[in-house]
């Protein structure tokens, strides 16, 4: 049976320490790196199955050390860790090609999680990437096209998936979100926008904890990926 390799890139070497030791004790093979530097120099010489980045480091930061992974080394999937409420990083990452984010701070467990579901999600894509077209959204059916499957949305899902995707990549606010869909005032207390979200994940996303298309912004939203969908009327 295969072992997992992973690649943890963070210049706190108490979170790197900790990380390697977590994901071994799982029987996950684990090489550190405290810079972008390091992370290139292994990256080019050894073979990893995923590799976790740290956002904000001295030098090149996580996000252009992202960036440079998704040119050369395409099929590791990488997770990036960011600070808890920054999403224009988040969203920065997730443009430059990051497969997810865990929050700082985090649970070693959901971050464990976060990344088998990662990995499942690529073997499953393995071999597929060019017979697989850009999801689309037909405007005047109200259906969201992803691989081979239709998803006919509601009245209020699709002036969810609307909203999020006017919005160009930018996380939009649950009191933005609520008044659209649902046309009256927002209480913080109602539920009715995660509870849409909950479903829409159920239905639409191959692996709902860790999304695709509806992405979970900290403290501001929601939001979809800059032309994630192909909309036509």
């Amino acid at each position: 049976m295969k072992t997992d390799k992973y690649l943890i890139v963070d210049d706190d070497e108490v979170i790197r320490d900790s990380l390697v030791a977590y994901f071994e004790k799982y029987g996950i093979d684990c090489d550190s790196a405290a810079n972008a530097a390091e992370a290139r120099e292994l990256l080019s010489s050894q073979r990893y199955d995923l590799a976790t980045v740290d956002v904000v480091m001295p030098g090149e930061s996580g996000i252009e050390l992202t960036k440079w992974i998704k040119s050369e080394f395409s099929h590791i999937p990488v997770i990036l860790l960011t600070a808890l409420d920054d999403a224009i990083d988040t969203v920065a990452g997730l443009e430059v090609g990051a497969d997810d984010y865990v929050s700082k701070p985090f649970d070693f467990r959901v971050l464990l999680a976060r990344a088998k579901a990662v990995l499942r999600r690529y073997e499953g894509d393995a071999g597929l990437e060019s017979v697989v077209e850009k999801p689309v959204l037909q405007i005047k059916n109200r259906l969201l096209q992803i691989g081979d499957a239709d998803y006919r949305l509601n009245a209020s899902e699709f002036v969810f998936v609307e909203t999020l995707l006017a919005a160009d990549g930018e996380p939009v606010s649950r009191q933005v979100l609520f008044g659209q869909v649902f046309e009256r005032d927002w209480n913080p207390e109602d539920r009715a926008i995660d509870n849409m979200v909950a479903r829409l994940r159920q239905k639409i996303e191959s692996a709902p904890e860790t999304p695709t298309y509806i992405i979970t912004v900290r403290h501001k939203g929601y939001m979809m990926p800059q032309g994630i969908f192909e909309v036509v009327n």
